[in-house]
């Protein structure tokens, strides 16, 4: 049964990589997960630990949406490919910071996350705005818009 269980889980998080965010090179379509090769793309990165947080995020003169996720989460899943194309399209106004609570579980816990997805907007090394949960993208954008003045 477990093996049955982890099956169909592995199953449904391919189908949804699938369908959330496709490449293409030319050459036929790779399957990727918030993979690009367009230049605003260069606006999102993984914080590595909390200096890289500090040092990219913090310290920023840009503003930084943070996106707290797992890879076991299914909506994070979702939402990571809409953040990076709304955000890919503010140019250089805005930047796209990707924690995995999994693997720097001190930053979540210093900034209360306690579900997954949870995004912060930051400017100036503050927290302006927060929202938590899969949003839809007129949500996600005016969230932007927000931080970035627009």
């Amino acid at each position: 049964m477990y093996r049955r269980l982890v099956t169909q889980l592995f199953t449904d998080t391919s189908k949804i990589l699938r369908r959330s965010s496709k490449l293409s090179y030319g050459v036929g379509t790779i399957h990727s997960r918030g993979l690009r090769t367009s230049p605003s793309a260069t606006a999102a990165f993984n914080v590595q630990d909390e200096d890289d947080f500090t040092d990219r995020v913090l310290k920023s003169t840009t503003p930084v949406v943070v996106d707290f996720h797992a890879q076991w989460c299914g909506p994070c899943k979702l939402l990571g490919p809409r953040l990076e194309n709304i955000i890919g399209g503010k140019g250089d106004k805005v930047h796209l910071a990707k924690v995995d609570i999994d693997e720097v579980s001190d930053l979540a816990l210093e900034y209360d996350v306690s579900a997954v997805p949870s995004v912060l907007a930051i400017k100036d090394g503050k927290v302006i705005d927060k929202f938590v949960g899969l949003q839809e993208e007129s949500r996600i954008e005016a969230f932007v818009n927000r931080l970035i003045g627009e």
